[in-house]
């Protein structure tokens, strides 16, 4: 028995093929990371005082340079969570390069506030997942 390499392309009783859960769970969470990004950001610009920064913290840092690169980032975000959600490959590979990239962050500011900081990279872990073993199986919607 062979399998249809276009399986996903074809349109089966006036439908397109389902996407993948998985695709569809990076691309939300892509979105929703982009919105809170730039939560955070407005935060960082104009209420610099809510943010504590140790002694101790891995990375010293000026909350304004910090606050724009959040909202910088979650422009970039929405972009590739409209390009996931279609189903494009470039936006597969580059949400998967920023998801690592924000998890790398994430652990550079953990001193900032830790337990948000692990949920994010758990959350980037399972959209690295998602985009990098069901990303082929996502059909257009």
């Amino acid at each position: 028995m062979t399998v249809d390499p276009n399986l996903y392309d074809r349109e089966v009783a006036g439908s397109t093929a389902p996407a993948s859960g998985w695709v569809i769970f990076a691309g939300t969470m892509v979105m929703l990371a982009a919105a809170v990004n730039v939560m955070y950001g407005i935060t960082l610009l104009l209420r610099d005082e809510w943010v504590v920064i140790t002694r101790d913290a891995l990375v010293r840092f000026d909350t304004t340079t910090v606050g724009v690169t959040y909202i910088v980032f979650a422009v970039l975000l929405f972009a590739v969570a409209i390009g996931i959600l279609r189903g494009d490959l470039w936006a597969r590979v580059a949400g998967i390069l920023i998801a690592t990239f924000n998890l790398l962050s994430q652990m550079a500011f953990m001193s900032l506030y830790p337990a948000w900081s692990w949920l994010v990279i758990i959350v980037d872990g399972l959209i690295i997942y998602g985009l990098a073993v069901h990303g082929d199986e996502v059909a257009e919607i």
